[in-house]
């Protein structure tokens, strides 16, 4: 149940939302767009994607009130606390920076889900591209795709 709580946690970390066009992130091939809950927070701009009959989905944040530090220490600080061991927890290039990839897995035994996340810095803010699937579930290709195609972007 605490690792539920974390998945919570850590997506309402990450998602401030905020109505708003597009901020940047390629649209998976197939999926599709969710309309952004309407808020009154400036700093955010959320997008999301899913698949029909799918617990999977794409969410985009861009977020300019935290800071890339501030967003990986709350992370960090959460999975020590929670004795949660990353699969992965390394940096990665995406958009000419160096940013941050985890991936974890959430929820009970045997009603898990893997949790892909990047963070890159923006500005004073961040880029959060998280990918949610069920255990046991290959990674999408069309994620794949959109995630690499927007790393390539040369950024902001």
């Amino acid at each position: 149940m605490r690792k539920v709580s974390l998945l919570c946690s850590l997506f309402l970390l990450a998602t401030g939302l905020s109505a708003a066009a597009n901020p940047g992130f390629p649209s998976p091939a197939g999926w599709s767009h969710n309309a952004p809950p309407a808020t009154t927070d400036p700093t955010r701009v959320v997008e999301q994607w899913h698949i029909a009959g799918d617990v999977a989905s794409v969410t985009f944040i861009k977020d300019t009130g935290t800071a890339y530090s501030d967003a990986l220490a709350a992370i960090e600080k959460n999975f020590s606390t929670n004795k949660i061991r990353p699969a992965t927890d390394k940096d990665v290039p995406c958009q000419g920076k160096t940013g941050h990839e985890i991936d974890f897995a959430v929820g009970p035994e045997g009603h898990q889900l893997i949790i892909h996340r990047v963070i890159v810095p923006d500005g004073t803010g961040i880029d959060t591209v998280t990918y949610a699937r069920a255990d046991g579930t290959v990674f999408d290709p069309d994620v794949k795709k959109s995630e690499d195609a927007y790393c390539a972007e040369s950024g902001s």
